[in-house]
């Protein structure tokens, strides 16, 4: 099976029968901090948070209250297989009494993608044991085998390392409960024991388990390489401790600014904006932050001395007709009031391949005073001053020109100068429509 982008994994995911129950709320046998019930957002949902969130005890709370939903915890399944019944003396002799499972139930082409190994032989038992600790994954007391043969030597389970055994174990499971009564399969840090590049890989192929046998899956990880996909599919929610007790934080924008704190992340740059000056840049970054936070940790921002420099510079600004890795892209804003003048510009270069250049949605300074008469109630609260306060203050400058307006309110906050235009910018952002925000920046989707 060839392995597709996992963006459209989580695409062919929400259009299949399995999604059409979610999302799914999951009373708790016990609260879970302040929380009754877990809203799964996919049937595939990755949880994440620090050690001591609550991950493990959130997992088994959704397996008491969902029946027939086992926990797949690989510490103790790998440490049982190695330890306890590797030790046996009589494992060779086993094997050849046992006829190993049908080619159909081995999922070799997923193991050699998870351990980056081509195998000649992949031979997969269950041996009858009772009292398995597999029973209640499997639905029976068995315990799984695991032969191969690489570059001509054979070895088994009790050789292979703890990532080669975890990928076949993980793959043995989810082949061999296929069609039990198991409601869905609750992962304790799956990808644990496999290096970095294997587990988007595991991810990936969680979400094609997902897909072909019809079964949710609730995974919790510590790693960024199967935390992040799930972020940007609206499958991931965090756990945190507030006020002492476990918080779970359902999908959502900011979702990416925590984890970028969580993992100590400085974003690779993508995108250098050029813009006419300091309101102009700030204004910029917070419609940014609303609507797209991820392109905002990913871009940087510089004002110049207004529009001309914008219109002397963006044609001498080479654009290489490829994308060169690690190399950003720029992307020139006028102020709202110079779309004309920008359409005159583009269409003089018309032909050229140049960057994109577009404009906000109006003057910055214009916007922040009109917009600021309708946001009284959310700058009175940022300026942390009462509404009626704020609004006999700005009876005082209503008829001042734009620019001296927000000179006037940066004297009156008596705050830094960026933190006062970041809290104007945020009424601007509240007062516009969504769609108007969306393509302020689609230019630079397109």
């Amino acid at each position: 099976m060839r392995l597709l982008d996992i963006s459209k994994r989580w695409d062919n995911l929400a259009k299949a029968k399995i999604s059409d129950d979610f999302p799914r709320v999951i009373p708790l046998s016990e609260k879970f901090g302040n929380d009754d019930s877990v809203t799964l957002p996919r049937p595939l949902t990755v949880l994440f948070g620090l050690n001591g969130t609550g991950k493990t005890r959130l997992l088994k709370a959704i397996s008491e209250s969902l029946s027939d939903s086992p926990i797949i915890a690989m510490y103790e399944l790998v440490n049982y297989l190695l330890h306890e019944f590797g030790k046996r003396d009589d494992i060779g002799e086993l094997l050849d009494e046992l006829t190993p499972l049908e080619p159909g139930k081995v999922r070799k082409s997923e193991v050699q993608d998870l351990v980056r190994r081509d195998y000649e032989e992949v031979h997969w038992y269950a041996v009858p044991i009772l009292d398995s600790p597999f029973s209640k994954l499997v639905g029976e007391d068995v315990v799984p085998v695991f032969a191969v043969r690489h570059e001509g030597i054979d070895y088994d389970f009790r050789s292979m390392g703890l990532g080669e055994l975890s990928a076949h174990l993980l793959m043995w499971i989810l082949s061999y409960s296929k069609g039990s009564d198991n409601a869905a399969f609750l992962l304790d840090e799956p990808e644990a024991f496999l290096p970095a590049p294997s587990r988007t890989v595991l991810l990936a192929h969680l979400l094609e388990t997902c897909l072909s046998g019809g079964k949710p899956l609730v995974v919790a990880s510590h790693s960024l390489e199967v935390i992040q996909p799930a972020l940007d599919a609206d499958a991931a929610m965090m756990l945190t401790v507030m006020n002492g007790g476990s918080k779970l934080i359902g999908p959502s924008s900011d979702l990416h600014e925590s984890v970028a704190g969580l993992f100590d992340l400085s974003p690779q740059v993508e995108w250098v904006f050029l813009l006419e000056d300091e309101a102009a840049s700030i204004l910029m970054q917070e419609i940014m932050r609303a609507v797209d936070p991820r392109l905002w940790q990913g871009s940087r921002f510089i004002w110049c001395k207004g529009y001309g420099d914008l219109e002397a510079i963006w044609p001498r600004l080479p654009r290489p007709s490829v994308s060169i890795e690690g190399v950003p892209q720029f992307a020139f804003v006028a102020d709202g009031d110079k779309k004309s003048d920008v359409q005159k510009a583009v269409s003089k270069q018309s032909g050229n391949r140049l960057w994109p250049f577009f404009c906000l949605p109006g003057d910055p300074d214009e916007l922040m005073k009109s917009c600021s008469r309708r946001q009284i109630d959310l700058l009175a609260q940022r300026f942390q001053i009462s509404p009626n306060q704020l609004s006999a203050f700005f009876q005082t400058i209503q008829g001042r020109e734009p620019h001296n307006w927000i000179e006037d309110v940066l004297k009156y906050a008596n705050m830094p100068r960026q933190q006062v235009l970041a809290i104007l910018s945020g009424a601007v952002v509240a007062d516009l429509t969504y769609e108007q925000l969306t393509e302020t920046i689609s230019a630079i989707k397109s």
